[in-house]
């Protein structure tokens, strides 16, 4: 294998914080969109979780969490400074526990919201009003410092706009209204209407085995 590949999902906030950070650390790859309701027999073979992302390194050691995507990309980097992205005045610490927030609480209260259905329909309000807390916190640290922690963007900015973004969409599709404040529309906005953006949403179609090489990003 001559490079590094990419199992992703287009909509995935999980790969698309993996693919912004291959962006930001200007670090390409073979991709490979996975039909989630058809995953390919390559892609389970690998995954112990069957979920995206994974990354599978030249050497065939595969990397299952996008969290440590992320990391491995930004040791991979030759981009000057990137690593202050992770440990800005020492806040590591502080980045992993509000990634860790995100994952585990915001999520489980955005997925019950957003797909209601699945679960306790009758329940949806009360995991939306649940979730918009989470919302109002980050909104706080967001209006004293513009970022997430801190003056400058880090990984915790990476790691959680795809999934305020996901809340965005839900609020939109059942019609919630006032569900942001002014820093954290602009703060989701910055990323939105970056330059990247519609290089990290470009459509792939799901990957075949017979299919010809595709690489990420799409130029």
């Amino acid at each position: 294998m001559t490079t590094d590949i990419l199992y992703s999902f287009r909509r995935c906030p999980y790969a698309i914080r993996a693919r912004w950070a291959l962006l930001i650390c200007e670090i390409e790859l073979e991709i490979r969109e996975v039909d989630l309701k058809n995953k390919p027999l390559e892609f389970t073979n690998k995954s112990r979780t069957n979920t995206v992302p994974i990354l599978l390194k030249k050497n065939n050691k595969v990397i299952e969490e996008s969290l440590d995507i992320i990391i491995w990309a930004l040791g991979e980097s030759k981009k000057e400074g990137i690593k202050n992205f992770y440990i800005p005045k020492n806040k590591e610490k502080e980045i992993l526990e509000i990634i860790s927030e995100n994952d585990n609480s915001f999520k489980y209260h955005l997925d019950r919201f957003k797909y209601s259905a699945r679960f306790t329909a009758c329940d949806k309000d009360y995991h939306f009003s649940e979730a918009t807390k989470f919302i109002k916190k980050w909104n706080r640290n967001i209006s004293k410092s513009r970022w997430i922690i801190g003056d400058k963007t880090t990984i915790a900015d990476w790691c959680i706009w795809p999934f305020v973004r996901q809340y965005k969409i839900a609020c939109e599709s059942q019609k919630k209204t006032n569900y942001f404040e002014s820093p954290i529309q602009e703060w989701l906005e910055s990323f939105e209407k970056h330059k990247y953006f519609k290089k990290l949403m470009h459509k792939y179609n799901p990957w075949e085995p017979a299919n010809k090489k595709v690489y990420f990003p799409f130029y």
